[in-house]
């Protein structure tokens, strides 16, 4: 029982709890993906790594719409980059639906700390929208990609997919930028040990048989796979994949949001170190596991002096605030938040598995009282030197005055830049080079002046030409 309790911490690293058996040459040959789907949120730009790993996969691309990515924007990106493979839907904000009706998590979500109020998010919704896709268009592998993930080559890709063989979920390892919370953050750079962990954010899942789903919470992927992990199931290919760089302390009000998702999290993942079960997450378990959650938080916060000096105090800052939502969390809370997952998550499997494979994307969406973004007509698409074309109108045209451009190049050159000296005594080594100095910056006028008189003459002819072609 000592033993028990003294292994009730946050531990620095998961990685016994995933298995790592990699796929050389499998002699079956590569398993097939289904689709890659990106839940985005950034501009259509971002989605290019997407469509790259997509293509070369030759697999469906999935593409859930919302905040800063406007399903139309999607649908022109997609076009410039001929690739008509794409299924874009634009999430509604405030969508629901009777299948991902998680009444017992609704019902204690009130309870929370306020601070997990302070950010929405539709993340889980869009993960969950695209499981239930799957099934329905008859999907076996499928690929989450956040659209932050950047250096994943295809045959990588397809190694982890190929890890589905063994597992039912396996994901890369999100190393540079490391994939975690603001908490985790300030521990590495105050100094602590701290690895990764599978991530959502590039994660294969086996959409056969039961499966999970993303609860509306911080660190939702951990969920996910949790029972994975619990049964040896959750791979990780060790792979490396990088993240789009961000300041993780510019916000402390983030690490307050995130925390009682991240405690929870870590919480439950102990058990597992502890080979104890999640029957095992009682009031008495959370309320040691918490004391020690503190004690990890407080500990880097004595240690931020180590941090770089112009990050401290928003670490500290960040720090605090986390400090202060974990003391909303009580032992009951998280035993009960525990109690109503486990109780949806028996509902949904009983409704993941009443789902009927549909005959269309359309009909599969109009199932889920969605829509995809229409297509843009491709013969619109214009060429640059096109689009400038369509701006030109005919009409006057107004011929620069040379003989201006002239004088002022002649004015500059006699103008006298360099103003009295009233220093008298000034040393006469430092009154040469001054003078050397600003002579300089005379000739660098003049060389502008008379770059720009050329300038207005080739685009003069230039206009000229187009305008005798024109006609």
């Amino acid at each position: 029982m000592n033993r028990y309790v003294a292994g009730i911490r946050q531990y620095g690293t998961h990685r016994s709890l995933t298995g790592q058996r990699v796929p050389r040459r499998p002699r079956t040959g590569p398993l097939g993906l289904d689709a890659i789907i990106v839940p985005g949120t950034r501009p259509a730009a971002y989605l290019d790594h997407a469509v790259t790993l997509a293509r070369a996969a030759k697999c469906s691309l999935v593409i859930l719409c919302s905040h800063y990515l406007d399903g139309r924007e999607v649908k022109e990106y997609l076009d410039a980059r001929s690739f008509s493979g794409a299924i874009v839907i634009q999430l509604p904000a405030g969508y629901a639906h009777p299948l991902f009706d998680f009444r017992g998590l609704l019902a204690i979500k009130d309870q929370l700390p306020p601070a997990c109020g302070s950010h929405v998010t539709d993340l889980s919704m869009k993960r969950n929208v695209g499981l239930v896709l799957a099934k329905m268009l008859g999907w076996r592998r499928v690929f989450f990609l956040d659209d932050d993930i950047r250096d994943i080559s295809y045959p990588d890709l397809q190694r982890t997919v190929d890890m589905l063989r063994s597992f039912s979920a396996a994901g890369m390892w999100i190393t540079d930028f490391p994939d975690n919370s603001i908490v985790c953050h300030a521990n590495r750079v105050t100094g602590g040990s701290q690895d990764v962990f599978v991530s959502g954010a590039a994660l294969a899942v086996d959409c056969q048989g039961d499966i999970d789903f993303f609860p509306d919470i911080y660190n939702e992927d951990w969920l996910f796979f949790f029972d994975a992990a619990s049964k040896g199931e959750l791979g990780n290919s060790y792979l490396n994949a990088t993240q789009l760089y961000y300041y993780p302390f510019a916000n402390a009000e983030r690490a307050a949001w995130q925390e009682f998702g991240d405690a929870l999290a870590e919480g439950l993942y102990a058990l597992l170190h502890l080979r104890r079960d999640v029957g095992q997450a009682t009031s008495e378990y959370w309320g040691k596991f918490l004391e020690a959650r503190r004690n990890f938080l407080e500990t880097a916060l004595s240690r931020v002096k180590q941090a770089p000096p112009d990050m401290q105090d928003e670490i500290t800052a960040s720090l605090q605030s986390a400090l202060k939502s974990l003391s909303d969390i009580t032992p009951d809370l998280c035993a009960r938040y525990v109690e109503a997952w486990r109780q949806d998550l028996k509902s949904w499997k009983q409704r993941w598995a009443g789902i009927r494979k549909m005959p269309s994307v359309d009909a599969a969406l109009l199932e889920l009282g969605l829509e995809t973004t229409p297509a843009h007509n491709l013969k619109r698409i214009l060429h640059p030197q096109d689009r400038a074309m369509l701006l030109r109108t005919s009409g006057q045209v107004a011929i620069p005055k040379f003989d201006t451009l002239s004088e002022m190049a002649d004015r500059y050159s006699a103008q006298r830049l360099d103003s009295p000296v009233h220093d008298e005594k000034r040393i006469a080594l430092a009154r040469d080079h001054t003078q050397h100095r600003r002579q300089s910056q005379v000739d660098e006028v003049i060389a502008v002046v008379h770059m720009t008189v050329l300038y207005c003459q080739l685009r003069v002819i230039r206009i000229f030409s187009l305008r005798r072609l024109s006609t």
